[in-house]
């Protein structure tokens, strides 16, 4: 599974911002109806370990209300274990489950799923607007062709346990993050979006895991080895130079900047702001609202900040839970508190959407 604040089992995340869909509020019975307009789609990883499925919460930007468990409720069934990544494209939203070797197709306003697509592990996901791309743990990437939601290429294996992934200029960008023994590999693979084919490898700080682009450049965040290698924010540009921007394990792209977390194993957490063209560096007055940070996304439409978090354990204070409900904090552009809500186990993905 992906858990994010064990330092031996971190093998996940990176945040999508897309766009697109409100809804309605029954009992979990078939008459129950959803109509995703404008919000942000939350996908909770559940714990494998504790045999705590997935699940998925809506926060309706138009009513302000969340509603939780909205895939269950609609599909009288649950995400199973581990739903990593969602994305949307063509109408449809898609969600990777790694434990359940499939990528859920969904109606990306009503919810209701439809045959999935068979992909073992698979883990992230990308968009260039008409396929999804779709990192796995075999080692190989995968292209769904988007209208058909049926795999329209498979790359050869490229590595082990990829992770994150970007598609950028026509190519897609994929992180070899680690291997099954936990040794950590320094390299995010280049592939043709096309066919699949491998184009090269680009050296990066060990442990890459999250990437984001902004269409020219790939941004990556290679996570060390959690105990001496820090995670790190780097720059791939359109020549495939790398070049090092900042400390971080999470980020999001939104209008010329980054929006980065450095949450160091046993130290203290910081968010910043990188100026893409200024190359400027800015501390987000971000504060004790979160305490164990999941993901950080930023709404396209409002600049919000929204950081996912970790629950204090109640079992044992100062540590996280990995069991119990999860929440969502929602900050200004300039990093003032606004609202929290409460949210799944594990909340790793944030997609905004607007329909």
């Amino acid at each position: 599974m992906k858990t994010k604040h064990n330092p031996l089992l971190w093998l996940f995340l990176p945040i999508v911002t897309l766009i697109l869909f409100s809804c309605s509020d029954h009992d979990g019975d078939d008459t129950f109806r959803m109509d995703v307009r404008k919000g942000i789609i939350i996908v909770n990883e559940g714990s494998y370990y504790s045999q705590i499925n997935g699940s998925m919460d809506f926060l309706d930007f138009t009513t302000g209300q969340l509603q939780r468990n909205v895939f269950d409720k609609v599909n009288l069934r649950t995400l199973g274990g581990t739903p990593n990544n969602a994305i949307v494209c063509g109408g449809k939203l898609f969600v990777a489950t790694t434990d359940e070797n499939r990528v859920e197709v969904l109606n990306a306003r009503t919810l209701k799923a439809a045959e999935p697509v068979v992909i073992p592990q698979p883990r992230e996901m990308c968009t260039d607007g008409t396929a999804v791309y779709v990192s796995s743990y075999s080692g190989k990437v995968y292209k769904i062709n988007a209208a058909t939601a049926q795999i329209a290429a498979t790359s050869e294996v490229v590595g082990a346990q990829l992770e994150g992934i970007a598609a950028a200029h026509g190519y897609v960008y994929v992180a070899n993050s680690c291997n099954p023994d936990y040794t950590y590999n320094t390299n995010v693979v280049k592939l043709n979006a096309g066919n699949l084919a491998k184009v090269k490898d680009v050296t990066v700080a060990a442990n890459p895991n999250v990437l984001a682009t902004d269409g020219e450049n790939v941004f990556v965040c290679s996570w060390g080895n959690y105990y001496d290698v820090p995670a790190t924010a780097q720059k791939i540009d359109a020549a495939d130079q790398v070049t090092v921007l900042a400390n971080a394990q999470y980020m999001a792209y939104h209008g010329g900047s980054l929006y980065l977390i450095h949450a160091p194993w046993g130290g203290t957490t910081t968010y910043q702001r990188y100026d893409v063209q200024s190359q400027s560096l800015s501390t987000l007055p971000i504060g004790t609202e979160v305490f164990s940070p999941c993901n950080i996304g930023v709404d396209p439409l409002s600049g919000d900040i929204y950081v996912s978090s970790l629950s204090e354990n109640p079992d044992s204070p100062g540590s996280a839970s990995y069991t119990t409900d999860g929440y969502l904090v929602r900050y200004s552009q300039s990093g003032q508190f606004i609202q929290r809500y409460e949210v799944g186990v594990i909340p790793g993905t944030l997609l905004f959407v607007n329909n």
